[in-house]
């Protein structure tokens, strides 16, 4: 089985993959939720693991909405634990953190702790890639 996710290696996506799937799946990252269903339509993946609902932000209707434009079903349903975590490079202290990279759902998160925090937020496609982001820099 190879199941194609939003985002980078690591990602929530992925986890929730792995949890579907178990260990032995073969996982395929993918930029972008349109990129998720354009797998599995052009048969690079056998299933797609995209979000669907989140008990803080809500529904995810883009996700409907492509589940309905590519005519594919829901076969599955996965229920994953998200713990945000603010991580910097190491040495860096909490007063050293200016800015913040990471998916715009997980911003909405944790937006009342990063207001109270004093950073700027900077939406980006994926929360490990927002970790990638920064181990690069």
């Amino acid at each position: 089985m190879r199941l194609a996710y939003q985002g980078e290696p690591g990602a929530y996506s992925e986890a929730a993959s792995l949890l579907y799937g178990g260990p032995q799946v073969e996982t395929v990252p993918c930029k972008s939720f349109d990129d998720v269903f354009e797998a599995v339509v052009k048969k690079r993946a056998t299933h797609g693991v995209v979000p669907l609902e989140n008990s803080i932000g809500g529904t995810i209707h883009r996700n409907y909405d492509l589940l309905l434009e590519h005519e594919l079903m829901i076969t599955g349903e996965v229920e994953l634990d998200v713990v945000h975590c603010l991580q910097a490079l190491p040495g860096t202290t909490i007063g050293d953190v200016k800015v913040v990279y990471s998916h715009p759902q997980a911003l909405a998160q944790c937006e009342r702790y990063l207001k109270d925090l004093g950073v700027t937020v900077e939406a980006v496609y994926d929360t490990a890639g927002g970790a990638k982001l920064v181990a690069e820099q």
